[in-house]
């Protein structure tokens, strides 16, 4: 039985559901049975991997009602069906057919009055390697609130001069930087700062797909991801995103708890095991002599990096208010001090000496110092760097930003300890490595 191959362009691959494939040979001829539907619901397995190969891989298959048949008579020595041929079939029900989605986006700073729901198109794949997901859920971070507004500048105290040539919400000189370099390398200058569409991490389902994804990832699988944070954002119906940001979604998690993880969780993992060099400290005895003072325990980075961990056999002790004293120590935290005790510094430097002191609190470095934690490394998860160049201008800012790391480092290096600055880092690392742990309860 002779196989009909099917040539359609990327517009038609986006606008049409295929239903079902069925082909068959009588009297020497094909008979070519298409149900199409503009459904939403994708799923995997209707036809036969080996059908499906032949076909390709980037058609979408849903479960629905049919809405219309065409049945397409072809001699035995035809094999191909032209896109213009089929987009021509089409045209008329391509009003019905979903190619656009509701995103939530700012089309100015200022703060979250700007944000409106917006009716947009549905990305395309530009790249090889790029996925498109269906977004079933995604969360809400700080950087989302901190994006939209300008509201920080209010209340520096440099010249109105600077003022005046202060552009955007927060990072929006380096993150238009990213952007025009991603343009100019890619050379296809589709990353705009406005409309911004917010959102950094989610959960969904694939349904289209780049010739370079390989078969790890097939339509219809649930995944969680991430999106770095020059790109448009994930609080939308629709999202794309390369194929080493997302990998399929934990077995034991809902779409609503994996798309709340994975944010806060890069944020810790990048921290501690690229900052913080614990990637090098690869012995399991080596980190149990290690201490790790993690500053602000109970929120979001906090409690994602005391089990990260403990899963690494650190030994853990943590400061937060007496509320969640009991929810850290179900995260395995082993000293758990209320931060509003008198004698809360007191007990820290009495825990201490420690390796990393990671700060989810934005005590900052001076306040550090002043305390006299004793430590090797300080991790600070609030650094100046986006604020300076924000404020003075990439060049100016940049200069600013060497001479803080400088004036942290410089007067201490007597005591071996040093002040770095950690950040939100999307890695297909550490991706596996919480959908790992989270998967095996740890």
């Amino acid at each position: 039985m002779k196989m009909l191959n099917i040539h359609v362009d990327w517009l038609v691959y986006r606008r049409l559901a295929l239903f079902s494939l069925i082909t068959d040979l009588a009297d020497d001829n094909f008979y070519f049975i298409l149900l199409f539907y503009s459904g939403k619901h994708c799923i995997t397995g209707t036809i036969p991997r080996d059908m499906r190969k032949d076909v390709g891989e980037d058609i979408f298959i849903v479960t629905s009602l049919q809405v219309f048949k065409i049945i397409l008579n072809f001699k035995s020595n035809i094999v191909n069906i032209q896109s213009r041929f089929l987009s021509n079939v089409l045209a008329k029900y391509k009003e019905n057919i979903e190619d656009k989605m509701q995103a939530w986006q700012i089309h100015s700073y200022g703060g979250l009055e700007e944000l409106k729901l917006s009716n947009v198109r549905i990305p395309a794949i530009t790249k090889p390697t790029d996925v498109l997901v269906k977004v079933e859920a995604s969360s809400v971070n700080p950087i989302d609130i901190a994006m939209t507004s300008t509201n920080y500048l209010e209340q520096q105290t440099f010249n109105i001069i600077l003022k005046c040539f202060a552009l955007g919400g927060y990072g929006a000189v380096i993150l238009n930087l990213m952007r025009k370099t991603k343009n100019l390398t890619s050379g296809q200058y589709d990353e705009l700062e406005l409309p911004l569409t917010l959102g950094r991490d989610f959960s969904g389902i694939i349904v289209s797909k780049g010739h370079g994804v390989g078969s790890r990832l097939q339509l219809g699988d649930e995944v969680w991801g991430v999106v770095p944070v020059e790109q448009q954002g994930c609080h939308a119906g629709y999202v794309v995103v390369d194929h080493t940001l997302i990998s399929l979604q934990p077995r034991n998690l809902s779409y609503i708890e994996a798309a709340s993880i994975l944010y806060a969780g890069l944020t810790a993992w990048s921290a501690l095991w690229i900052t913080g060099a614990l990637s090098c400290k690869n012995t399991v005895t080596s980190r149990r002599n290690n201490k790790v003072l993690v500053l602000g325990g109970s929120g979001g980075v906090g409690t994602i990096a005391i089990q990260l961990l403990k899963a690494w056999n650190m030994h853990v002790i943590t400061t937060c208010s007496s509320d969640a004293v009991n929810l850290v120590q179900r995260l395995g935290a082993d000293v758990v001090i209320d931060h509003k005790l008198n004698d809360a510094d007191s007990k820290i430097i009495a825990e201490g000496p420690y390796n990393i002191i990671l700060d989810c609190a934005n005590q900052g470095p001076d306040q550090i110092r002043l305390k006299s934690y004793p430590h090797n490394t300080y991790i600070t998860l609030n650094s100046p760097l986006l604020k300076n160049t924000d404020q003075h201008g990439l060049i100016v800012g940049t200069v600013k930003n060497i001479g803080e790391l400088l004036k942290y480092n410089i007067p201490i290096t007597e005591n071996k300890s040093t002040v770095k600055w950690g950040f939100f880092t999307p890695s297909e690392t550490g991706i596996r490595t919480l959908k790992e742990f989270v998967e095996n309860g740890k």
